[in-house]
């Protein structure tokens, strides 16, 4: 608690003043936390002061609120270009980043409990942001932009939290997510000259090169050119909270025979943690582990009503991750190109009889985006539920293709797969028949970008069709197969 005292004195984040007559004080309280590395040893302690945001008044107290973090599909990509083109990469954390943050309101906020001083009516005018304050993360951001930007770096136009700028020849990148940054380059002087900068602007902390950012585990293998980024700490916790560290575990996330309905005996929620459980799940699924998104992402449309078959099967993921606690995303050394591979499940919910839309693109030997959702409406055919799907992948496909041209590597047509003649026809010819005439417009954009050749259509068996594992369950042999396919191991 004096340790951060003494951050927010020196950093003048108020002055003490009496409180007009018209103020009502914003209240704070101490938050403590202990910090811990990746192998889950204690790395400090920690104490914040934070301010009660939810007194604040809209209009009053504050304005805009929105502040950008990087993606995490930026991040991935990232990751897969520092291991094919064997780069530096080092990390950054900003201390009590938000005191940096200067206020644009006049806000006054009540003494820190334990270091009040003056008389009963001294407050705090505040000078910058505080954490808790809602305006807080955005004048963090606007702050640490324009020092990035001050350094010559220009903002990626498809992500803000990620910075770009060629020093002597050496692309240099710095993604931001709140207070954690990573700098990635070719030399090592390159890193050392904007740490330097940075650190000089910021009070930071260097963690040296990048092993536990966000909770992913980075390891490199510099000699083989390899990167394997995973969430083993955060699975092992999963599991052990949930009593199935010695349970006996399974092949694949969710078996084919498992059919997934809103029939059934309600769970006790009051008992039993589905909703937390599968938050969980789903933030595992999102970062590391695509995998079990489709399992997941299933499990997540009962969050409302769950019945007892759908806790049996969440607890059934648990004993798939319990045996494949160590797997992630490996990236390799090949420079390979983008491709993406989309596929539709057709009417495979029960319920709503609505399909399911998978992609997954892949760069380097490992996946940097997936998704498995189902479609907005019903599709009266399998060609039509393909061509929703890849119409959603082209989406994707062109946001990615903006991604890597900021981020300097040159890029063609964009090679894409489905396993349907009857959509890769649709794609390719303006045919307009009785059977596809009905589909919505917002649709055949797919078609119009396959003319314009920045994305190309190919035809691939489903044998070695990738995204199958985001649409539906499946047999052991195929899962890995899939597994296989996304670099996940």
């Amino acid at each position: 608690m004096d340790e951060e005292m003494t951050s927010l004195h020196a950093n003048g984040t108020w002055t003490l003043e009496e409180a007009p007559d018209d103020v009502r004080p914003i209240p704070v309280k101490w938050i403590y936390k202990i910090k811990k590395d990746s192998a889950g040893n204690i790395e400090r302690y920690k104490a914040r002061l934070v301010a009660k945001g939810f007194k604040q008044r809209e209009g009053i107290d504050y304005q805009e609120v929105y502040a950008p973090v990087s993606k995490h599909t930026t991040l991935r990509t990232l990751l897969s270009i520092v291991a094919a083109q064997d780069l530096e990469l080092s990390q950054l954390d900003v201390k009590t980043a938000f005191l940096n943050g200067e206020l644009e309101e006049d806000i006054y906020m009540a003494q820190p409990p334990g270091y009040e001083e003056g008389g009963p009516h001294t407050v705090c005018h505040m000078k910058k942001a505080l954490y808790g304050l809602k305006q807080a993360p955005r004048a963090w951001h606007t702050k640490l932009k324009t020092e990035i930007q001050r350094m010559g770096f220009s903002t990626s136009e498809t992500d803000p939290g990620l910075f770009i700028k060629n020093m002597e020849d050496d692309n240099v990148y710095i993604l931001v997510y709140v207070d954690d940054i990573l700098i990635a380059a070719k030399s090592k002087d390159s890193v050392k000259t904007v740490k330097t900068i940075l650190m000089t602007a910021f009070d930071s902390r260097d963690l040296g090169d990048a092993s536990y950012f966000l909770g992913w585990e980075i390891k490199r293998d510099r000699a083989k050119k390899t990167l394997k980024v995973s969430q083993t700490k955060m699975t092992t916790n999963l599991i052990i909270k949930y009593g199935m560290d010695n349970a006996k575990t399974k092949t694949t996330a969710l078996s084919p025979a498992n059919k997934l309905t809103k029939q059934g005996e309600p769970l006790d929620t009051s008992t039993y943690g589905y909703s937390e459980l599968i938050g969980s799940l789903l933030y595992l699924s999102v970062c590391t582990r695509p995998d079990i998104a489709q399992a997941v992402g299933a499990l997540a449309r009962y969050m409302s009503k769950p019945t007892t078959d759908h806790w049996t099967t969440a607890k059934g993921v648990l004993r798939y991750l319990a045996g494949t606690v160590a797997h992630g995303i490996n990236y390799g050394p090949s420079e390979s190109e983008l491709e993406g591979y989309c596929d539709a499940d057709y009417a495979g919910d029960i319920d709503t009889r609505r399909s399911t839309t998978g992609y997954v693109f892949i760069l380097n030997g490992g996946i940097i985006s997936w998704s498995s959702r189902l479609q907005a409406t019903v599709a009266v055919s399998t060609a039509e539920a393909e061509y929703m799907a890849a119409a959603q992948a082209v989406n994707e496909a062109l946001w990615l293709r903006k991604l890597i041209a900021d981020i300097k590597i040159p890029l063609k047509t964009i090679q894409m797969y489905t396993d349907n003649q009857a959509a890769l026809t649709l794609l390719k010819n303006p045919i307009a028949s009785a059977r596809s005439k009905h589909i919505d417009i917002v649709y055949h954009f797919a078609r119009e970008r396959v003319a314009r050749k920045e994305v190309k259509f190919e035809y691939c068996p489903t044998s070695v069709m990738i995204a199958d594992i985001m649409t539906k369950a499946l047999a052991e042999s195929k899962f890995e197969k899939c597994c296989k396919g996304m670099g996940v191991g």
